[in-house]
């Protein structure tokens, strides 16, 4: 079996997602290959995406839910992608002859859909990497939607997709999440974590000056972004603060951690709830994220800290705490270590 893994690099999450599953992939013995052809395509969105997130989130917001309502503009997009994906990928797909499609990107979802419609015994598979199904992740083509949430199930039945095909596996992690070879802490005994996911975005100095005045070790992650982290690195933090980039062993470092505290991405979270770490959302991405937010509330799996984070800190701080003991317990429920795994197995069967 040929399996072709289609992503974008907006935000990280999508990639992590496709190297979990292709490692998930590569165990049962199947071709697999990671098709980057649309990177150049999508240029411009990405770089309009991180525009509007830095200088009018609000604004990016507002936009973000009039096009997740509007099935005009959902059309007028698919449309594009499809094209897009007849232009370029129909090479791709005589190059590889694919059985099946794992698209982490609904961009990506979109474009092959394209070529499935000249090769309709190509199987497409769009693998969520959010707590919740936004319009553009709607593919009529698609032959099986991965999720996390019960929920979510429920989105995509609202746009005519029959529960059969969506598959309750859970978000793909890293199989080191659930299979480690633990060694001593990195940085500090139990610290608190920050991140901002791979990009290191947020309004990280802010949140680190409120951690820092807990009097508890924390640890600083910056991701990829060099140019956050040595500006944080030019102010004087107490000896408890620990600035670094990009942590390559992020399982060792979750289960080591005290309190993990960033954004709601949905790879993040599903990380964190494998880690079994109460888990404090101080800010979020306008539109997808806060519906992450919201979904990591309803299930118990973290905390809002965007009003007093200091005071949240302080009360999830001892492990006698009754809320540390409740988020933990949810997470330990809903933790989906296997996703990977049980999407690749699903695949033999499609």
């Amino acid at each position: 079996m040929r399996i072709l893994i289609a992503s974008l690099p907006i935000g990280t999450g999508h990639d992590i997602a496709a190297k979990a599953l292709a490692e998930a992939c590569l165990k049962l013995g199947m071709d697999v290959e990671f098709s980057e052809h649309l990177v150049g395509k999508a240029r411009i969105e990405t770089g309009l995406y991180f525009w509007a997130l830095k200088y009018i989130p609000r604004q990016y917001g507002y936009i973000f839910r009039w096009g997740d309502h509007s099935p005009l503009q959902w059309a007028k997009h698919r449309q594009r992608w499809m094209r897009i994906g007849q232009e370029i990928l129909n090479h791709v797909y005589d190059l590889y002859e694919p059985d099946i499609i794992l698209a982490t990107h609904p961009f990506a979802l979109n474009a092959w859909a394209g070529v499935k419609e000249i090769h309709s015994h190509l199987k497409l598979v769009g693998v969520l990497t959010d707590l919740s199904v936004h319009r553009f992740w709607y593919e009529p083509l698609a032959d099986a939607y991965t999720v996390w949430l019960p929920e979510q199930v429920e989105d995509l039945a609202r746009f005519g997709v029959k529960k059969e095909q969506v598959w309750q596996t859970g978000i793909p992690i890293r199989s080191s999440f659930h299979e480690p070879a633990w060694e001593l802490p990195l940085y500090a005994k139990d610290p608190i974590v920050l991140l901002g996911g791979g990009l290191g975005m947020g309004p990280y100095y802010r949140i680190l000056r409120k951690l820092a005045e807990a009097d508890y070790p924390v640890v600083a992650v910056c991701g990829h972004n060099e140019r956050l982290r040595w500006h944080l690195d030019q102010y004087s933090w107490p000896d408890v603060v620990t600035i670094v980039g990009y942590v390559e062993k992020m399982p060792l470092l979750l289960h080591h951690s005290r309190l993990v505290v960033g954004k709601p991405g949905g790879v993040t979270a599903a990380e964190v709830a494998q880690s079994h770490v109460p888990f404090i959302l101080t800010h979020w991405i306008p539109g997808q994220e806060e519906a992450n937010r919201d979904r990591l509330l309803v299930h118990d799996m973290a905390v809002r800290g965007d009003k007093d984070l200091l005071k949240c800190v302080r009360n999830l701080l001892p492990e006698e705490s009754p809320l540390r003991r409740k988020i933990i317990h949810h997470q330990e429920l809903w933790a989906r270590p296997h996703a990977a795994s049980d999407i690749a197995n699903r695949l033999l069967n499609l």
